[in-house]
């Protein structure tokens, strides 16, 4: 949806929300605890596998997922050789897209939900627009001290500035989220006061 958003965004989309969304992209494989003492050398070859091949043309057009894959370690291969999320983001020096941003600004609300314990997004805090500081990945960017942010790349600190970004965070792991939860959000950001579900 984000990516309808930023390239057409008619009929327009008036709120958003994203349960646990891939917003930054991911920096490492699903379930792979990268905390834990032997297993975190197993996890991190895999990745460092991965990031060598998931940038090849035959992999981006081919397995969506690649298309989210954002390597901290490797920002200038991702910055070439990605597919989607770079130009969504516009993170292309030269290749901005202001269309772009006056669509994701044009939204009236964004709400974002990352779930506390998330193994299958890695970092978790992509689902709330931080990630690790680039060349790390272990330094945790919050949203407010990413170069996306500051810079107002895509839109996103208009949105906030202007009282139109709502975070949230829900116990436990991808997915795992209340009906309860679900519907306070629908009710919130979806429906008509004098609707109820």
């Amino acid at each position: 949806i984000r990516g309808y958003i930023h390239r057409y965004n008619d009929p327009p989309v008036k709120n958003f929300l994203s349960m646990h969304g891939v917003m930054m992209g991911v920096a490492g494989l699903p379930q792979c605890p990268l905390g834990v003492p032997g297993i975190d050398l197993l996890c991190k070859s895999v990745d460092s596998l991965a990031s060598h091949g998931i940038y090849t043309p035959f992999v981006q057009r081919r397995l969506a997922q690649a298309n989210y894959y954002r390597d901290p370690k490797h920002i200038g291969m991702y910055l070439r050789e990605g597919h989607f999320l770079p130009y969504i983001n516009n993170e292309v020096e030269g290749g901005r897209n202001s269309t772009y941003t006056h669509n994701f600004r044009a939204l009236e609300k964004l709400v974002l939900v990352m779930a506390a314990d998330d193994t299958m997004v890695h970092p978790k805090e992509s689902e709330h627009f931080g990630f690790f500081k680039e060349g790390s990945m272990f330094e945790m960017l919050d949203m407010h001290a990413t170069p996306w942010y500051v810079g107002d790349w895509f839109g996103l600190r208009t949105l906030d500035e202007a009282g139109r970004v709502d975070r949230y965070t829900t116990p436990g792991n991808h997915l795992r989220f209340t009906r309860d939860f679900l519907l306070q959000l629908v009710r919130r950001y979806f429906t008509m006061a004098d609707f109820q579900i």
